[in-house]
């Protein structure tokens, strides 16, 4: 089916992932506040995956999450914009010997799932840059992947402050990322603000409910930061 003219065009906002320099630094970036190793077993435990599972990964980035988890699962589906992230994420796969994997350059609204509907599908700070309608279409087509009683773990920048204390909210959280992270970090932070689309934890949760999900788990694991397990209905 031809996609439709007013139909969302899916890119790069805030900062440039599909600069292959940039894409380089990613991961010396992040890790600095993050633990991929910690953060995939945590998805591992949360969801309960099993070594028969198909996994799928939106927002992959090099796949500091995706390669960890194809140790326990059948296959992780790896789906990212940037191709240039894509090509770190393989050679870094074939470094470690990791087989059961596949990737898609492609987003939220134009990957096409062919086969078998998957078991799991993860997040992680992606899905934020949709504004909120797309993300209710991107949630739409997520189910359409996911089987009947499958899991969707979305870890994202979503707010959790009173509208109108907004701006303390704000520095408070650039300063924040810059004690962990360093100043690029802080600089990354006041793009995002600026330029992508977090909304607010009630607003998320409205998405879920009008898209076939149910909310299994809702966590705030640091200042607007909060992942949620939620059910196919």
């Amino acid at each position: 089916m031809k996609t439709p003219k007013w139909y969302y065009e899916e890119k790069q906002i805030g900062v440039d992932y599909l600069d292959s320099k940039i894409a380089e630094k990613y991961d010396d970036e992040h890790q600095k506040f993050r633990d991929f190793n910690a953060e995939a077993q945590d998805v591992v435990d949360k969801l309960e995956i099993t070594e028969e599972d198909i996994v799928l990964d939106f927002g992959c980035g090099t796949g500091g999450i995706a390669l960890n988890l194809a140790k326990y699962c059948k296959k992780v589906i790896c789906v990212d914009i940037s191709q240039q992230m894509l090509d770190i994420l393989k050679t870094k796969a074939e470094e470690q010997n990791i087989t059961n994997i596949e990737t898609h350059c492609a987003g939220f609204l134009t990957y096409k799932h062919e086969g078998d509907k998957v078991d799991k599908v993860i997040s992680k700070f992606a899905l934020h840059h949709l504004p909120d309608f797309w993300k209710s279409v991107a949630l739409l087509r997520i189910a359409d992947i996911l089987k009947t009683g499958g899991k969707f773990y979305l870890f994202d920048v979503i707010f959790t402050f009173n509208p109108e204390d907004y701006k303390n909210s704000f520095n408070e959280f650039i300063e924040t990322l810059r004690n962990d992270g360093g100043d690029s970090m802080a600089d990354e932070t006041m793009i995002h603000i600026k330029d992508e689309f977090s909304t607010y934890d009630w607003i998320m949760e409205g998405l879920f409910e009008k898209t076939g999900f149910s909310i299994d788990l809702k966590e705030i694991e640091a200042e607007n930061c909060i992942s949620y397990i939620c059910s196919k209905v």
